[in-house]
C-alpha cells in the first residue's frame, strides 16, 4: 500500500522521467571533440551548486568494492577526474559501454575523455571540495543533461536496462519489468551518510522467504516502480511543504492528486500551530468541532491524504506507521486532539494551539524536544491522526516531571487532561476551567492542596525558602493519607499570619466538607488518580489568579 500511493503520487506529479533525477552539480568538465579537459566551469547557484536533471543514481556505493560503481553522466571528482585510478577506469567502462553505438559528437567526445586517461587540471582550479564535488559534462556550450544531451544518449541510458527474457511480473505496476536486485536509497534525517534503503534484505537463507535464493531480489519490484517511489519519497522529504521532524522521526504527508497543496498546508498548519496561522485555525478549529466541514476554496475533504512516519535504522529506513484518510477524516481527528488540550490559563500564553514539540519539550529534563523518548513522537503523531489512546509512555514522563519538582504549566495540564479524557473517558474533571460542583475525591485532594498553598504564601513571614508545594506535592499527589494531616496542621499557623485567612479557611472548609468523613484521605492513588489530583490542582491554583470579569464571561458562555 505504501509503495503504491507512492508510485501513484508520483505519476500524478512527476516532471522526470522514469531514470532521471535532479542533481546538485557544482561545476562543468568542459571539454573538445577529442575528449581534452578545456576548463572546469562552477555552475554557483545559491548553495553553490546547480539542480540539473541527469541519470538517476541506481545503485548504492559500500564496502570494499565501491569503486565498481561508477554514476552516468555525473560523479565525484574519484570517478570524473581520475584522483583514485580504480574508480576512473570504473566510470570508463560505463560511459564506454553506454556510448559505444551512439555517433552523436558529444558521446564520442566523452568517449575520448576517458579514452585520453585522467585529465590535467588548469592551474586556476583549486577548490577544497574537489574531490567530494559532483562534475557534469559540457560540449558546445551546452552541459550534458536531460535537456540536452540528445535523444540519442538519453535512449541509451534509458535502455540499458532492458532485457525482456529476464523480466517479470511486477508486483507494484502489474506489468512485466526489469526486477532490481538493489533499491535505490533514501535521503532521511538521522541515517548513516544521510541516505538509506526502504526496502533491502539480508542475504542469510535464515531471513529469506521460503523457496529464494541468496541473490534473489529483495521484493519482486520492477525498475520503473522502484525509480518512482524513490524518487517521489526523496522529493516528499526535500519538500518542507510535505515532511516535519518529530523528535528522530520524520513525518511524510501528502494528499492524492496533482494538485493537493491546499490540504497538505491545512494539515501542516492543524499538525503544528504557530502564531502565524492562529486565524486561519480559529476558523478552522471550531466549525469541524460542531460537526461541519468548512468551505474553504480549493480544499478537498473527501480527497485520500496519506501519512508516513519514518525513522533512521543501521540497517534500512524503518516504517513507524501508515495511515491513509479521507482529508477531512484526519483534520476531525487533530481537532478532537486540539479541544482535549483546551485548557484555561490565567497567563498570557504565546500560543493558542499546543503543538506537538511544546508537549514532547514537556516530557524533557532541558525542556528540548529532541532529548525526549526516540519512541515518543511518533507513537503521539499515530494517536492523534487515528484517533487511538495517547501512549502511557506520554503520560508517565509528564507525571515524573511534575513529581521531581516541575511547573505545572498550561502544557502538562492540558496532557493529562487530554489523556483522561481519550484513556480513562473522564468527563467530570476535564473541564477547561474550575468545576466548582465536582465531588470527586482526587481533584478535590488537589484543589485543598492549592488552597493551603496559597494560604501559606499569604502569610506575612516574608519570602519563604521552600514552600508546602516543594515538600509535599509528589507525597500528597501519590499518598495523600499520610500528608494531608500534617499540611491541615501546618495550615493553622499559617492562617494566624494570614491577613486573608479569613477566605482561604471558607475554601477549605467547603472542600473538606466534600470529602468522606470516614476515609478522607486515601493511602494511595491510581495513575489515573493523581492525574486528576494536578488537575484539580491546576484548575484551583488559575482560579486564583483569573479576574472577576473573565470568570463572569466563562460563566454566560
Amino acid at each position: 500500500m505504501i509503495l503504491q500511493s507512492l508510485v501513484k503520487r508520483y505519476e500524478d506529479t512527476a516532471a522526470v522521467l522514469p531514470g532521471w533525477q535532479k542533481r546538485n552539480v557544482s561545476y562543468a568538465l568542459i571539454i573538445n571533440q577529442d575528449g581534452i579537459l578545456l576548463n572546469i566551469l562552477p555552475l554557483g547557484g545559491e548553495k553553490g551548486c546547480l539542480a540539473l536533471t541527469l541519470p538517476s543514481k541506481t545503485r548504492g556505493r559500500s564496502g570494499p568494492n565501491a569503486y565498481k560503481t561508477a554514476y552516468f553522466l555525473c560523479d565525484d571528482g574519484n570517478y570524473m577526474l581520475g584522483f583514485d585510478p580504480k574508480k576512473f577506469e570504473s566510470s570508463k567502462k560505463l560511459h564506454s559501454s553506454l556510448l559505444s553505438g551512439v555517433e552523436t559528437p558529444s558521446a564520442q567526445a566523452i568517449i575520448a575523455y576517458f579514452n585520453n586517461g585522467a585529465p590535467s587540471l588548469p592551474h586556476t582550479f583549486d577548490p577544497k571540495n574537489i574531490k567530494t564535488a559532483k562534475y557534469v559534462f559540457q560540449f558546445n556550450g551546452k552541459r550534458i543533461d536531460y535537456e540536452d544531451c540528445g535523444m540519442e544518449i538519453r535512449f541509451a541510458w534509458e535502455n540499458k536496462e532492458s532485457q525482456p527474457d529476464k523480466e517479470k511480473l511486477c508486483l507494484i505496476s502489474g506489468e512485466k519489468d526489469a526486477i532490481l536486485q538493489k533499491h535505490d536509497k533514501v535521503r532521511l534525517r538521522g541515517v548513516k551518510a544521510s541516505e538509506q534503503a526502504l526496502i533491502s534484505m539480508n542475504k542469510q537463507t535464515s531471513f529469506r522467504s521460503y523457496g529464494t535464493k541468496p541473490n534473489d531480489p529483495p521484493a519482486q519490484i520492477g525498475a520503473k516502480a522502484v525509480f518512482a517511489y524513490t524518487t517521489e519519497l526523496n522529493a516528499l522529504l526535500g519538500n518542507d511543504k510535505n515532511h516535519q521532524s518529530i523528535g528522530g522521526d520524520t513525518l511524510v504527508y501528502w494528499a492524492d492528486g496533482a494538485e493537493s497543496d491546499s490540504e497538505e498546508l491545512v494539515f501542516s498548519w492543524t499538525m503544528n500551530p504557530t502564531e502565524d496561522n492562529e486565524s486561519q485555525l480559529d476558523t478552522i478549529i471550531p466549525t469541524i468541532l460542531r460537526g461541519q466541514l468548512p468551505d474553504i476554496t480549493n480544499i478537498n475533504w473527501q480527497i485520500p491524504f496519506y501519512i508516513l512516519c519514518l525513522s533512521p535504522n543501521a540497517a534500512r529506513i524503518s516504517i513507524r506507521f501508515f495511515h491513509v484518510s479521507s482529508f477531512g477524516d484526519t483534520i476531525n481527528k487533530i481537532a478532537d486532539h486540539i479541544n482535549n488540550l483546551e485548557i484555561y490559563s490565567s497567563r498570557k500564553e504565546n500560543l493558542k494551539y499546543i503543538p506537538y514539540c511544546c508537549i514532547l519539550s514537556e516530557t524533557t529534563i532541558k525542556g528540548s524536544k529532541s532529548d525526549a523518548h526516540p519512541l515518543l513522537g511518533g507513537q503521539l503523531i499515530n494517536s492523534i491522526i487515528s484517533g487511538a489512546r495517547y501512549p502511557a509512555l506520554l503520560f508517565n514522563a509528564i507525571l515524573l516531571r511534575i513529581r521531581a519538582g516541575g511547573d505545572i504549566n498550561r502544557t502538562k495540564a492540558a496532557i493529562i487532561k487530554a489523556f483522561l479524557i481519550r484513556n480513562y473517558y473522564e468527563s467530570e474533571v476535564t473541564t477547561v476551567a474550575l468545576n466548582q460542583n465536582s465531588n470527586n475525591k482526587p481533584y478535590v485532594l488537589g484543589r485543598l492542596f492549592s488552597v493551603l498553598q496559597q494560604l501559606q504564601n499569604s502569610t506575612s513571614s516574608g519570602s519563604l525558602n521552600a514552600t508546602i508545594r516543594d515538600r509535599y506535592f509528589a507525597s500528597a499527589c501519590a499518598n495523600p493519607g499520610s500528608v494531608f494531616p500534617t499540611l491541615l496542621k501546618l495550615s493553622m499557623h499559617h492562617a494566624a499570619k494570614s491577613d486573608y485567612a479569613i477566605r482561604y479557611e471558607k475554601l477549605k472548609g467547603e472542600l473538606l466538607g466534600k470529602l468522606d468523613c470516614d476515609l478522607p484521605f486515601p493511602a494511595t492513588l491510581s495513575l489515573d488518580d493523581q492525574g486528576r489530583f494536578i488537575i484539580g490542582y491546576y484548575h484551583q491554583t488559575q482560579d486564583f489568579f483569573t479576574p472577576k470579569k473573565d470568570k463572569e464571561e466563562r460563566e454566560e458562555a
